[in-house]
């Protein structure tokens, strides 16, 4: 069961990491082209796909997590009565 947990949170973390950089990447690129008084261009399909993909991964994990959590409470629950 410990190996699940880890898992789940490094999946869950890699996800959210996913999301976080391409997203300061894409942030700073926005500003130097403001900067640069060019016309910002919106991120290409590719880093959006990839930020919703890793905000996805993030979410499942958080609820896999969650239900393992609720499984090894009832198991707890159970072995104890």
């Amino acid at each position: 069961m410990k190996r699940l947990w880890v898992s789940l949170a490094v999946v869950g973390g890699v996800g959210l990491l996913v999301t976080v950089v391409l997203t300061i990447i894409e942030g700073v690129k926005y500003r130097v082209r403001e900067e640069q008084r060019l016309d910002p261009i919106p991120a290409p399909d590719w880093v959006a796909a990839a930020s919703y993909g890793g905000l996805a991964v993030f979410a499942l994990a958080v609820v896999a997590l969650g239900v393992a959590g609720l499984v090894a409470l009832l198991r707890k629950r159970r072995r104890a009565a």
